[in-house]
């Protein structure tokens, strides 16, 4: 009787010390694992942080050009040139590309939030063409215009928002626009996105806009036009519309015609920041700023 307790109590004991181990490397493994996530919450709060403080550095570069036009011959924003700043621990790597490159949904409408600006009437209308859903054109104005009222061609419906959207992808709420109207395929590239956008204003800034979207913003510009833009800003910025004018072939009518939506500067700016720590980790940030007088404030941040 005496053997068959002493066995019991051994076994209860080894039971007991196994369950102990057990627990203590659960625990073991819990705490390592808490540790790590909180080592890397704690790393990614620092290299936010270093990011914010890179953000204003490079809004107060930003803001302190004044030559008025921004062009990609200019050294902080010339292709494949990056800015580099230290901050404590951290490396911080950004490049830096002048937008308001196309039209912004902001500037299409007059104050009034339903009418169309005369000026980009034709543009409009082309851009929808190119995509192959010229019904579309009306049905989206009255998507975002801020009234209830039909356009001629157009659709008020119980999903439209009836205000400018604040990203893209909203667009995607009518039943008519999917990824492939939005965002492109191979017959269409970039899709709406290659000539609309969110960040900017009433005008878009001749010296970094592609050909194919100054192309559209008249009937009077060929896309033979555009490329020359694009080769003269390359040689020497475009700071005035007179500028513009004495390109040799430019439609000077267009010109004038284009004042109130042509610019030479940009408003908004988008930072491509890559943060590393002294160890390798590295964060990645896409930061839009915008200009406003001689300060820069954040637009939008996605990292």
């Amino acid at each position: 009787m005496r053997q068959r307790s002493s066995g019991f109590i051994l076994v209860s004991v080894l039971l007991s010390t196994t369950l102990l181990l057990t627990s203590a490397t659960a625990f073991a493994w819990f705490a390592r694992t808490e540790a790590r996530r909180v080592s890397t919450r704690e790393n990614i709060l620092k290299c936010r942080n270093a990011a914010e403080i890179a953000v204003g550095v490079i809004g107060r570069k930003i803001a302190a050009d004044d030559n008025k036009y921004d062009g990609f011959t200019e050294p902080l924003y010339a292709p494949g040139q990056r800015t580099k700043i230290e901050i404590g621990d951290y490396d911080i790597s950004i490049r830096i590309t002048p937008l308001n490159d196309r039209i912004s949904v902001n500037g299409l409408l007059l104050p009034d939030g339903v009418t169309l600006r005369s000026e980009y009437e034709t543009a409009w209308d082309a851009i929808w063409e190119e995509l192959e859903h010229a019904e579309l054109a009306a049905p989206v104005l009255d998507f975002i215009d801020k009234d209830k009222n039909q356009k001629l061609g157009g659709a008020e419906r119980d999903g439209n928002i009836n205000r400018l959207v604040s990203d893209l992808n909203e667009f995607k709420a009518m039943p008519e626009i999917n990824d492939k109207v939005l965002w492109g395929d191979n017959e269409h590239p970039g899709g709406l996105a290659r000539y609309l956008t969110v960040p900017g204003g009433q005008k878009i800034n001749i010296n970094v806009a592609a050909p194919e979207v100054i192309e559209k913003l008249d009937d009077g510009l060929s896309l033979a036009h555009a490329q020359d833009i694009a080769a003269q800003r390359l040689i020497s910025p475009l700071t005035s519309m007179e500028d513009l004018k004495r390109l040799p072939g430019f439609p000077a009518a267009v010109a004038t015609k284009l004042a109130n939506v042509i610019g030479f500067e940009s408003t908004h700016f988008l930072l491509e920041m890559n943060v590393k720590d002294k160890v390798g980790n590295t964060r990645n940030y896409r930061v839009i700023v915008e200009r406003s007088g001689k300060k820069c404030k954040i637009f939008s941040w996605e990292e």
